[in-house]
């Protein structure tokens, strides 16, 4: 009896390596082939969007929209698909170069006509509501004061009148402009308040 450990055969051996060589082909071919992708796993970076990405609305205050600084709607949000938009702004139509309510402000420009107006068509050079007013009340009491000049000569009686006319207009004026100072509408007298909003409009 032969103790010897057992040796393969030939045959054998040739076939072990032929497997072998085998399954290294196949792996080769997996590990090239163009159309097997492998998942590639890398680790998630979470970035904070930039005020431009969000439209910047984030960090703008609600009291500005309700005082009419910025104009909301479409514009303050980036738009859906990616397309960017760009934030519209707009003057605040109460506010005043003078540290003086637009309501106060207007009505003081009927104070002293027309050099009232005269005044503050100088000193506010940013409210339309308040430079309306100035030119309505420079334009209209500039006339009253020349046809009341004029009247002096020709009529006491209608002079006296005249100038009492004046007054009454310089209190009911100075009333409607503070008045509507709250809804800034344009009291216009014939002839010379349309002269005066085309003015400011103008300018």
């Amino acid at each position: 009896m032969d103790f010897s450990p057992y040796k393969p055969s030939p045959d054998e051996n040739r076939k072990r390596q032929d497997g072998q060589q085998k399954k290294g082909k196949s792996k080769s071919t997996l590990s090239h082939d163009p159309y097997t992708t492998t998942p590639s796993f890398s680790p998630k970076t979470t970035s904070q969007p930039s005020p431009y990405q969000v439209g910047g609305a984030g960090s703008m205050s609600s009291s500005l929209l309700e005082e009419g600084l910025f104009s909301d709607g479409p514009s303050l949000g980036a738009a859906s698909g990616g397309a960017s938009s760009s934030a519209t702004m707009r003057v605040n139509k109460y506010e005043t170069t003078l540290p003086i309510r637009v309501d106060l402000e207007a009505a003081l420009t009927y104070l002293f006509p027309p050099l009232s107006g005269l005044l503050f068509l100088v000193l506010e050079t940013q409210n339309d509501y308040v430079r309306f007013h100035a030119w309505q009340s420079s334009a209209l009491f500039l006339f009253l004061m020349s046809l009341q000049f004029i009247m002096i000569f020709i009529s006491n009686f209608l002079s006296w009148v005249l100038f009492f006319t004046g007054i009454g207009s310089i209190l009911y004026l100075a009333y409607r402009a503070y008045l509507d100072g709250a809804s800034l509408e344009r009291y216009e007298v014939p002839y010379f308040g349309p002269m005066a909003s085309e003015w400011v409009d103008t300018e």
